[in-house]
């Protein structure tokens, strides 16, 4: 029995276009599985770029610098010292530097741990040099034992009879050396004209009144605390007879260094006889230490003597 032409055709037709459509849709499901890691990172991209967008109106970010390192007080800022970082604007402090150029060449007021937002509070420009400032080192100024160069101070002198007055106010160290057993450390500060004259009065009234002392008081906060007010009253005749005999305050610094020196080694006699061992620096024996703190002056030698007498009779 033969199939008739066109019901053949059909059922061909048929198988044809079944076959047809077979291989489509498994050329279609290999496609979509070779290209599904594609078609899942374009997904994500996506994703986390509709997230990035939304976080950004929401929490809206700025460019900001921070320090890539610690940096004292009183140091200079360096471009180095600088990087870049993002920071929500929300909580970025209204004078945080925007630009390195605000930042470099500045000083620093205080301390700073590194990865700390820049702000303008936390720095101020080179103060501009009057003509007559001086680098000048005093050696006759009693230190406090944590004093570091950058570090303000006060120079005070207190009188025998407890009167305390204020010399220099707010200066900064710019250096300072410290030798082991010793007690006449040696400090540099920029002194101006004024008060170069009046630290040099200051050194001749210690010096002709003895048990007088000069020191110094650091400041706990610099960048916040006002400079204290001045209280010395520089001595007038003193101050004419500096400018007419300059050797005048060399003779007093001696006079100081002597008298702080000879103070120095009757105290370590002091510690060492109170250790149980003997003085190294005189004879001094246990009935010299009883009368220590009743004759303090009365043994302060010679030299010390003799360099007194001579600065009184130039004044």
């Amino acid at each position: 029995m033969f199939i008739r032409p066109r019901r053949f055709r059909i059922i061909l037709a048929f198988m044809l276009g079944l076959g047809i459509s077979a291989t489509v849709l498994i050329g279609g499901y290999f496609y979509y599985r070779s290209n599904l890691a594609l078609l899942e990172s374009e997904m994500k991209a996506k994703a986390m770029e509709e997230a990035r967008q939304a976080f950004n109106e929401e929490y809206p970010m700025s460019l900001v610098y921070v320090f890539r390192q610690d940096k004292k007080a009183g140091e200079i800022i360096a471009d180095t010292d600088l990087e870049p970082a993002e920071a929500n604007t929300r909580i970025i402090p209204a004078d945080a530097v925007m630009s390195v150029e605000e930042a470099v060449g500045m000083v620093m007021r205080c301390d700073i741990t590194k990865n700390t937002v820049v702000t303008k509070a936390m720095f101020y420009s080179e103060e501009v040099f009057p003509d007559d400032l001086r680098l000048m080192e005093y050696s006759v100024i009693s230190l406090p034992g944590n004093l570091e160069a950058g570090s303000f101070i006060d120079v005070r002198i207190m009188f025998p009879n407890g009167l305390d007055y204020i010399i220099l106010s707010k200066k900064k160290v710019i250096d300072l050396r410290r030798e082991e057993n010793r007690r006449d450390d040696l400090i540099r500060l920029h002194m101006t004209e004024e008060e170069i004259l009046r630290m040099s009065s200051a050194i001749v009234d210690a010096s002709l009144v003895d048990g007088s002392i000069l020191y110094a008081v650091q400041y706990v906060a610099p960048d916040i605390q006002k400079e204290a007010a001045r209280t010395y009253p520089a001595n007038l005749e003193v101050l004419e007879l500096i400018k007419t005999n300059p050797n005048i305050v060399s003779k007093a610094i001696e006079t100081l260094e002597v008298r702080n020196r000879l103070d120095f080694e009757k105290r370590m006699d002091q510690d060492l006889i109170l250790s149980g061992r003997r003085g190294v620096f005189g004879e001094t024996d246990m009935n010299e230490l009883m009368l220590f703190d009743i004759s303090a002056g009365e043994n302060s030698g010679e030299e010390d003597v003799s360099c007194e007498d001579d600065l009184n009779s130039n004044l």
